[in-house]
């Protein structure tokens, strides 16, 4: 564009509380200056927030808001194009400006949330690796002791009993694992922390149920070599109770059932190895009585 040479031009203010005044216009490096035919100033309009309202072969219109308190017509073309050059020009230039402050904005939120996330991950794997074989057991008993109101079998009595049988899958399998049979409202078994395996007491009256059993049973020694009852048990604290608990303290870890393992059976059980004969299902059915 030609450079623009003119000191000032003419022009016609308007106000909604003014009567309309023939002004003088000037050029500043950021804003436009309207002033009195005596060389005072009256107005100072931002290039940026400065807009075209009209334009017409003898005059053109600008406004300095959108709600266009003020007016100012402007009769010299040249003036008019030199206006509008410095409008677009400060609007592009501030977009650009505001560029590398959004591009901070987003890097700033995807810094946070990746960090936030690798931070929760890192503490909850610190908190698993300090927690040895004897204070896992000590976490699931706690857990255990959280629940009320619901009957179970005589842990004992099941347990010795599934151990003392002949050599099978169940009895081998189940050597780390303390079966608990209790009446769950849902029919999904729960792996607490220590090898505590909460299996829904039905599962003794179902035909199949010896089939299912050992099923559980199988998935519930996968679960307790890969530490998912630990890692599950871990997962479900806040970020306070995790950091708290790795300094010693657990008394603000959150002992619900339901920050156990689930464990369910996908269609029907594989009757690979029944465990029992129906004589032994019998007679745990007669020991785990409620």
């Amino acid at each position: 564009m030609v450079s623009y040479s003119k000191l000032e031009v003419n022009g016609e203010w308007n106000s909604h509380s003014n009567e309309p005044t023939e002004v003088l216009i000037t050029f500043g490096s950021i804003s436009l200056n309207i002033l009195d035919k005596r060389g005072e100033p009256l107005r100072q309009w931002a290039y940026s927030s400065t807009f075209l309202k009209t334009r017409e072969t003898s005059k053109s219109m600008f406004c300095p808001d959108m709600e266009e308190t003020e007016s100012l017509y402007i009769f010299d073309q040249d003036a008019v194009n030199q206006l509008i050059f410095l409008c677009n020009k400060t609007k592009r230039r501030k977009i650009t400006n505001l560029f590398p402050w959004f591009f901070l904005f987003i890097l700033l939120i995807f810094s946070s949330v990746y960090f936030s996330d690798y931070f929760r991950k890192v503490t909850e794997k610190v908190a698993a690796s300090l927690t040895s074989d004897e204070q896992e057991s000590n976490l699931g008993n706690m857990m255990f002791s959280e629940i009320s109101g619901v009957s179970y079998c005589d842990i004992k009595k099941v347990n010795d009993y599934i151990h003392s049988s002949d050599k099978n899958y169940l009895s081998t399998a189940s050597r780390n694992i303390e079966l608990i049979f209790i009446n769950l409202k849902k029919d999904s078994s729960i792996l607490f922390p220590g090898g505590k395996l909460l299996v829904p007491y039905s599962i003794l009256e179902e035909k199949d149920g010896v089939f299912k059993l050992v099923e559980i049973t199988k998935e519930a020694k996968k679960a307790i070599k890969n530490k998912k009852a630990i890692s599950k048990f871990f997962s479900d604290q806040t970020n306070k109770s995790l950091l708290i608990y790795i300094f010693g303290n657990f008394t603000h870890l959150n002992f619900d059932k339901d920050n156990g393992f689930s464990i369910s059976l996908d269609g029907r059980p594989e009757a690979f190895d029944k465990g029992f004969t129906n004589k032994k299902w019998l007679k745990l059915k007669k020991i785990c009585k409620l």
